[in-house]
């Protein structure tokens, strides 16, 4: 790997595919070009063949992202013997993350180094300005007594000099001391703690300021990406940077969509330096949230992975709007934004906001769309603009708020019972073998009263000895209804039949919950469903404009309430109260005292019936808006973005949260292919062309870039001599078989599973040796609400359950084992793979624990895959008989076909993405045997209703990436003879895919 590339002798020659010999064609004829493939199609292959082709002279820059750029190159140069020499900006020989030290010592070498392949990923291409933080005086701050006189000289010194850096501060004062000869020279560690000193004192402030060269506009002493150190020359009277790679490679330039955004302004910069530039990605989408974020449709949520052109989300005006765009983006770099109300969205850093700030409404402005990545800057000290930047304002409040959706349309749907009188019955009422309730307040009684069935009536049962409320039982008037007796239940009784129905009958008030068909039904259902619950165990605060609350001891009807509001236009936020217990009441018995969780909430519309509490309540003249709390990196994950066809392009995530979509993010692309030439100069030119603004009501501001009637088509055909896709239809792969093999539970166990999936509530018996005696202790596993319960039914289901304290860090990652069936047929499946290397993709970390023991007890030598190079090559070295996979880890790029042909999901997941990369490790292209991939199903479990999820996510294929194809009407002729032959779920998908 350190031969020339322009002098070394060429590799046997590559025997390219049909659709790859297209692509190298094109790119051959076209030194600035793009090429748009999908999963496993040879990108980095076909880019290589096409780089053995041209012979490019001087050095190669890859750009990437961090798993592409670390190995998926660099193992296909050696797989096939190109004689390239490479180098990474990234990572050292022994795949360790360079300092940053180390970087930019290897972004000097570059100047004298042979011609090179260089990898680096797209972060490191350019970084925003490092602020420095500097030691400042406090004005007019004078010394107490108490403070040291050495602590007092470093203060004269920093009124005499200003600001200083810390080691900057340090080495002046000892200078100082060392100038005079009767004083010794005070150790670093001294001074730093005389410095501590004055900060504690108040004295100075340790402050952030923008670069002293260049007062944060960007320079090599405050920037540390490759393009900020390359050296600067004076050229024709104009400071050029010394570009040295004429050939540049960017794959995923999705990427570089942002026309804003450091990285495209920086590559754009060098862009006429370059002589060959080519552009790889499997789509050019925009902005992303992670596949597994709810999005909000009018019949429920469907995850971000699961959406489909022409599916309809709620938009911003709670009215349904069309899905025009699907856009996958693979593996990125994912930030939580946290929100005032403590709820989040997990979503890429390029992802679009539209929000506001107290000070622009207060100017009669409107909201802005601006990028995650540009929302977490910090605030810069020295900025004199009249823009506001950063998450916080002067006093360190939240300074952004988002958009509250407006009440939303749902479908009608009819219910048993009239939504008010169920609402009192979820906030006093009794619903066990008699249905009654207790009030205060005679009005709730005539409210009842009419919302009763026909032949229903109220019967006063008397008064509760610890208040005045009067009790009341729901009958039919007749012996036998629902008073006791020794005929009970003679006459049917309508509200407890439909209580039954909706499985409410027989719970106590910690356990009730609003049946699904109320929380997702028409506005007046609703609206009417939470007065009931609000007149009985609601207040309205005096004085306190629309502020209200509601409390109950059931956290999931609290957490269903807080739907109720949100999804009525409504703002919320939840405490816990601990109320102290057991206590003996007034009635004799003795209450558990449980948590109460206490909602504080406003909304547009009254949330009281009962006049008391209706009359107390007024109406803000704006509903609170979510304030954006934090913004933090999470990791990396899938993502996906959705384009929607409303026009402000705004719609409705996980807990009603309000975000948006972008449709505008092509010209950046394609300016770097051809500087403008196509699509216009700048992205003013490109919007004129093709684009309608949509203003912020009142405002001259562009709240979004509507395309005009004919954009895509004549987008379409401007780019087709620049872009080439090829339809992977002559692709041939091996044989691919689809397996569910069976998993039987023992029968207690699944009943165990079904209460839990009902009851939200599992009591699992822990068995532990105390002092030498064997103990056992009963714990239960609650499930908060139903995306807690969903996982913890996947755990079930593959055998292992987490048990931790959310309140005790000590319990982290702790697990009861609660089966081990899918072992066993794990176990199983291993030993009778005929001593081939096996795959195992698994979704949770105690799964593998259990099966890395499990194996390895019985002499398998099983590996929990580490994302190294090393692994990989030993994998497909046939050295490792079985590897654990986590699906988050099966990237793109990463080739595993070379090391076996059997895989087995032992948790299916429910992203697509997920499902189709992993599997693609091994279905792709390289593959020599049949593919056979199992897939554990603990009948009786919500695993049996996985493969049909899978099954009907076909993913929507890209018009764009059709209308730059090459002879596409052959294409389709042949997609259309494949998908006859075609039976299996996975090829469904997988020709959705082969774009």
């Amino acid at each position: 790997m350190t031969s020339d590339m322009t002098t070394a002798t060429a590799p046997s020659p590559i025997s390219l595919m049909p659709h790859q010999q297209q692509i190298h064609d094109f790119l051959v004829d076209h030194p600035f070009a793009g090429a748009w493939l999908g999963v496993g199609a040879g990108k980095t292959l076909t880019t290589l063949c096409v780089l053995q082709t041209v012979r490019p002279m001087g050095h190669i820059l890859v750009i990437a992202p961090v798993a592409i750029a670390r190995s998926t190159w660099i193992d296909e140069i050696e797989k096939w013997g190109f004689p390239i020499r490479t180098k990474s900006l990234i990572v050292d020989e022994n795949d360790r993350k360079l300092s940053k030290a180390k970087r930019l010592k290897r972004f000097q070498e570059v100047a004298t180094d042979p011609p090179t392949m260089y990898f680096i990923n797209q972060e490191l291409l350019t970084q925003r300005s490092q602020e420095t933080k500097l030691i400042t005086p406090v004005p007019g701050a004078v010394p107490a007594p108490t403070v040291s006189p050495e602590a007092t000289a470093i203060l004269g010194l920093l009124q005499a000099r200003g600001p200083l850096g810390r080691d900057e501060l340090i080495d002046e004062y000892r200078a100082l001391v060392a100038g005079n000869a009767n004083n010794r020279v005070p150790a670093k560690a001294q001074i730093r703690a005389w410095i501590q000193e004055l900060l504690k004192s108040a004295l100075v402030t340790w402050e952030a300021y923008d670069c002293r060269t260049c007062s944060g506009a960007g320079c090599g002493q405050c920037r540390f990406g490759l393009v900020d150190q390359l050296p600067v020359r004076n050229i024709n009277g104009r400071n050029t940077i010394i570009w040295p790679f004429p050939t540049v490679i960017i794959d995923e330039s999705q990427g570089f969509k942002s026309h804003d955004s450091q990285r495209f302004q920086a590559l754009s910069t060098v862009r006429p330096a370059m002589s060959r530039l080519i552009e790889l990605t499997g789509t050019p989408a925009p902005n992303a949230l992670t596949l597994d974020t709810p999005i909000l449709t009018p019949t429920g949520w469907k995850p971000m992975g699961d959406m489909r052109l022409g599916d309809h989300v709620i938009g911003s005006d709670g009215k349904a709007t069309e899905v025009v765009g699907v856009w996958p983006q693979g593996d990125k770099p994912i930030f939580r934004v946290t929100f005032s109300d403590d709820t989040f969205v997990d979503c890429t850093e390029d992802h679009l906001w539209a929000v506001n700030s107290r000070s622009r409404r207060g100017k009669g402005l409107g909201p802005l769309v601006i990028a995650t990545g540009d929302l977490k800057k910090r605030r810069s000290r020295s900025r004199a603009n009249n823009v506001e930047v950063g998450l916080t304002d002067k006093g360190g409040a939240p300074r952004w708020t988002t958009p509250t959706v407006a009440p939303v349309e749902m479908p009608s749907r009819d219910v048993p019972l009239d939504p008010y009188l169920l609402g009192v019955l979820l906030g006093d009422g009794h619903i066990g073998h008699t249905i009654d309730f207790t009030t205060l307040d005679d009005e709730i009684r005539q409210y009842v009263e009419v919302a009763l069935p026909q032949g229903m009536q109220l019967t006063h049962r008397g008064y509760r000895s610890d208040s005045k409320a009067s009790a009341y039982y729901i009958t039919s008037g007749k012996r036998g209804g629902s008073l006791p007796g020794p005929i009970r239940g003679a006459v049917p009784n309508p509200v407890k039949t439909a209580l039954r129905d909706l499985d409410l009958r027989g719970l106590r008030s910690w356990e009730k919950f609003i049946p699904e068909a109320y929380l997702w039904n028409d506005e007046n259902t609703r609206i009417e469903l939470l007065r009931g619950l609000c007149d009985t165990d609601g207040s309205s605060k005096t004085n306190r404009g629309s502020t209200s609350q509601f409390s109950t001891s059931s956290p999931r009807l609290a957490e269903e309430v807080t739907f109720l509001i949100r999804s009525l236009g409504g703002y919320v936020t939840q405490r816990v109260e601990q109320r102290e217990g057991p206590q003996v009441m007034p009635q004799g018995h003795t209450s558990l005292m449980r948590p109460h969780y206490v909602l504080s909430f406003g909304m547009p519309a009254n949330p009281f019936r009962l006049p008391r509490k209706a009359d107390n309540w007024q109406q803000r003249w704006r509903t609170k808006e979510r304030a954006i709390r934090s913004i933090e990196p999470i990791g990396i994950a899938p993502a996906q973005c959705i384009t929607v066809a409303a026009d402000d392009g705004l719609f409705v995530t996980k807990d009603f949260v309000v975000t948006h979509n972008s449709l505008h993010d092509l010209w950046s692309q394609i300016y770097l292919l051809d500087e403008g030439q196509t699509l216009g100069q700048n992205i003013t030119a490109y919007r004129n062309r093709w684009f309608t603004p949509k203003m912020v009501p009142g405002t001259t501001t562009p709240a979004k870039w509507i395309p005009t009637a004919n954009a895509e088509t004549e987008i379409h055909q401007a780019i087709s001599h620049l872009v080439m896709s090829a339809q992977n239809t002559s692709l041939q792969l091996p044989a691919l078989t689809i397996q569910d093999v069976n998993v039987t539970l023992p029968p207690d166990l699944l009943q165990a599973y079904k209460d839990f999936k009902r009851d939200l509530v599992l009591d699992i018996v822990q068995t532990y040796t105390d002092d030498g005696k064997l103990t056992q202790s009963v714990e239960s596993i609650v499930a908060a609400n139903q995306a807690v319960l969903t996982s913890k039914l996947m755990q079930f289901a593959s055998g292992t359950l987490y048990t931790a304290d959310p309140d005790d860090p000590a319990t982290k990652g702790r697990y009861e084992v609660i089966h081990d069936k899918k072992i066993e047929m794990t176990e199983y499946l291993v030993r009778n793979n005929g001593g081939e290397p096996l795959l195992i993709a698994y979704h949770f970390k105690s799964d593998k624990e259990q099966l890395l023991t499990r194996l390895r007890k019985g002499g398998v030598d099983a590996q929990a895959f580490d994302g190294s190079r090393d692994m990989v090559r030993r994998w497909n070295a046939k050295q490792i008989p079985v590897m654990l996979l986590h699906p988050a880890a099966a990237g793109h790029g990463l080739n595993l076909q070379h090391g076996g042909s059997t895989m087995i999901w032992y948790t299916l997941p429910f992203s697509l993405e997920h499902y189709l990369q992993t599997n693609g490790r091994l279905f792709r292209t390289g593959q020599t045997k049949p593919v056979t991939i199992h897939r554990l199903i603990a009948k009786g479990t919500q695993d049996e209703r996985m493969p049909s999820v899978l099954a009907g996510k076909q993913q929507v294929q890209d018009d764009l990436i059709q209308a730059v194809s090459g002879d596409f009407n052959a294409e389709q002729a042949l997609l259309a003879a494949l998908e006859e032959e075609i039976r299996e779920d996975l090829h469904d998908l997988w020709a959705s895919e082969r774009v």
